[in-house]
């Protein structure tokens, strides 16, 4: 027998540790340890059952998954376990690199981002002359819903619905030859031909399906029908497949996850062993029950309900804002005085929103405060334009059939190549059959290039032949500095300008990161680097800075903070307009809802706006019904910004002191006593902030926020209050 310590994991966790023999499906609840009985299971396979670690397989579902449970593997059984721990993408990447001659591929095939996607559909659509509004977003989300059901364009017609369906389809069918050309596949198909693989060709199927004596599967309930299927298929031969996941965390229905996979387990597989993890080790009890009464009114969903030995804690405490800056201002305020008055560091603090439209009003009061912060669920690093631009270097060298690619980069950095040029190289190139490749490459005349044309793209091509002669002569990380300063990233970001050092620096991060690849993979070539690369998610880059966490919901599933501020309760904001239609739609909402909540180890706050500027107008919502569904108990009255009483839930744990403070006093307690406070502003009434003032009703007050003529004042147990202070009765006390 082996020696692992199985003393640290409760009963339910080792009763699934375990059990490896046929299905098991462990309902692991927010906060319950899953990523440690997963990992315990896999190094308990190889210590107690001495199964080889090639027969085992893992599935994470986001890189950051992935480096967590191979680190913890590496402390269980020593490094280099050698067990295969990927996310679905890189497992179906991975299979296909091996075998992509079968479906017609080069093993060198590009990865297309979305981002990349919805170029070759714009260059698609503007080949065919098409011009409605919209047309491009509408052709991007048809094409993704035909390949969830895998249907080919001409299955698609007959089940589009749209009026423009006929086009829709013509664009989807130009799109597949477009990416069979250059060799690419989106991230639909990498899924896709893994099942087309898979089916048409038994014996590769054969081969997998027996070295893969065990199949773990994170997140289980984000598993799309088509993942399921790959799944099973590799689980055919031994039959064991030990899936993991929580219903109530099921949030990704608007890109293919279907709850049903987890609902479904038992009939799936029949003779299945059903384990629940109901201890959570994250938050205290008031959170916990606070999110178990929102959950418990979605009706598909097992039998279960988190407890912890956290007994108490800080109440659950809501705040309803005059508007969407009050409510801006009160969560930023919380944080300073959580900063000041309890020893919290920024980067224990996260502050949720439903939409990236919501991040700006507290951004704007973060930056007010100078608390440090990171938006993210936003525009991502690797989409930035130059980022893009440098990668596409790389990606045009790995695969010359890569059409997208060559097209990014002729004229990147600029160098005389005008819009009229790319568009009759592309024309062409669609006209002829060929890649744009072959047509820069080819004999002018013969590919009938203008003589223009052909002078023009003439230093170009000398550029990419300089390239392609250094690819396998230089480390990852030279050469993709060399790359840069060739290509001319490096001059023409030369200037002194926001923008152009913005665009060096990301340029100089990019580059790092690359030398980081190379050292942390040891002989990984170019191809290996960018499809690390092309399968990155915008979670995956959430780091420990001493940073606030601003981000959507989404984007910070699998993490916990000590602070938690869910923000924008409001109907038709959370739960979203946009998916609050049908039951299903709401449940899924609901689901969001608790993942936000159970993120919260210490304190959560949940916090709406009577009205709120989006989209170009000023909107009055209802407070979300998730708000009276957390079942917070009696509430108890505190004095609003207004100077009105209204209902707070939370008893008399109901908010944090407010701060009886200037900015001056928040900027020293979260920046420190050296911060440069010289450009603190100042009214133009007669007033500054952090002057004392005297009110006949009120008493003597601070003065905390000037906007234009309107200032908002801290009394001393009154709480704050806003006044005009040319019409209000204030002297300087």
């Amino acid at each position: 027998m082996g020696t692992m310590d199985l003393s640290g994991l409760n009963a339910e966790q080792l009763q699934a540790v375990q059990a490896t023999e046929g299905a098991v499906l462990v309902l692991a609840g927010a906060g319950s340890g899953k990523t440690r009985v997963l990992t315990y299971r896999v190094a308990y396979l190889m210590d107690e059952k001495k199964v080889e670690p090639y027969s085992i397989l893992a599935i994470t579902f986001t890189n950051k998954a992935t480096k967590e449970m191979k680190e913890r593997l590496d402390t269980l059984v020593g490094e280099g376990s050698g067990v295969w721990v990927s996310t679905f993408h890189s497992l179906c990447a991975r299979i296909l690199r091996y075998n992509a001659e079968k479906l017609g591929y080069d093993k060198n095939f590009t990865i297309y981002s979305d981002a990349d996607r919805d170029r070759v559909i714009k260059r698609v659509i503007t080949n065919k002359h098409i011009e409605k509004n919209g047309f491009e977003t509408k052709v991007a989300f048809h094409i993704g819903n035909a390949k969830t059901y895998m249907m080919s364009p001409e299955e698609y017609r007959s089940e589009c619905g749209d009026r423009d369906a006929m086009e829709i389809c013509d664009v989807y069918e130009a799109y597949e030859e477009e990416l069979q050309a250059a060799n690419a596949m989106d991230y639909d198909d990498l899924l896709i031909k893994t099942y087309v693989l898979f089916s048409d060709f038994p014996d590769v199927l054969a081969r997998y399906a027996e070295r893969f004596r065990y199949i773990h599967i994170d997140e289980y309930q984000d598993t799309s029908r088509l993942q399921f299927k790959i799944a099973s298929m590799l689980a055919s031969k031994h039959g064991n497949i030990f899936a993991v996941g929580d219903e109530d965390q099921s949030i990704y229905g608007w890109r293919g996850a279907d709850i049903q996979n987890i609902l479904d387990f038992q009939k799936d597989f029949p003779d299945a062993k059903i384990i629940k993890l109901e201890q959570n080790y994250r938050s205290t009890t008031n959170i916990l029950n606070a999110a178990n009464a929102v959950i418990a009114n979605n009706r598909g969903r097992f039998d279960k309900k988190l407890w912890t030995d956290k007994t108490g804690g800080v109440r659950v405490e809501t705040y309803t804002g005059e508007d969407d800056r009050d409510e801006a201002d009160y969560v930023v305020r919380q944080i300073a005085s959580l900063v000041r008055g309890q020893g919290y560091s920024p980067s224990q603090f996260a502050i949720l929103v439903r939409i990236n439209a919501l991040t700006k009003k507290f951004e704007e009061k973060l930056r007010y405060y100078r608390i440090p912060y990171k938006v993210y669920g936003g525009f991502k690093f690797y989409e930035r334009k130059e980022v893009k631009s440098l990668l596409a270097y790389f990606r045009a060298i790995v695969n010359p059939r890569d059409n997208d690619a060559f097209l990014r980069i002729i004229n990147t950095p600029k160098r005389g190549i005008g819009d009229s040029v790319l568009e009759e190289i592309s024309e062409l190139a669609t006209l002829k059959g060929v890649t744009i490749s072959d047509l820069i490459f080819g004999d002018p005349e013969e590919m009938g290039l203008s003589p223009r044309t052909a002078k023009k793209l003439s230093s170009f091509k000398s550029l990419y032949d300089k390239l392609m002669g250094e690819n396998r002569n230089m480390g990852l990380g030279d050469f993709a500095n060399y790359v840069a300063e060739e290509a001319g990233f490096f001059l023409a970001f030369a200037g002194d300008k926001e923008e152009d050092i913005s665009r060096k620096e990301n340029i100089n991060q990019l580059i790092g990161e690359i030398k980081d690849f190379e050292k942390e993979n040891s002989g990984a070539s170019l191809e290996e680097y960018l499809q690390s690369v092309s399968l990155i998610s915008d979670t995956d880059n959430i780091q420990s800075d001493e940073c606030v966490v601003l981000s959507t919901v989404h984007s910070v599933k699998g993490l916990e903070f000590d602070v938690v501020f869910v923000t924008g309760l409001e109907e038709n904001v959370f739960p979203s307009q946009s998916y609050n239609k049908t039951a299903s739609e709401i449940e899924e909402e609901r689901r969001v809802m608790y993942v936000a909540m159970t993120r919260a180890k210490k304190r959560l706050y949940m916090t709406a706006a009577r009205s709120r500027f989006m989209y170009g107008s000023t909107q009055y919502n209802p407070k979300s019904r998730f708000i009276k569904e957390a079942d917070l108990g009696k509430p108890a009255a505190i004095p609003s910004s207004d100077g009105n009483y209204r209902p707070v839930y939370g008893g008399e744990q109901r908010r944090v002191e407010e701060p009886k403070r200037d900015r001056k006093d928040i900027l020293r307690a979260v920046n420190g006593a050296a911060a440069d406070l010289s450009k603190v502003p100042s009214g133009a009434i007669g007033f500054k902030l952090g002057d004392k003032v005297t009110h006949p009703r009120y008493g003597v007050g601070r003065i905390i926020q000037i906007t234009g003529d309107n200032a908002s004042i801290a009394f001393d147990g009154l709480g704050i209050k806003q006044f005009n202070m040319k019409i209000a009765p204030f002297k300087k006390a």
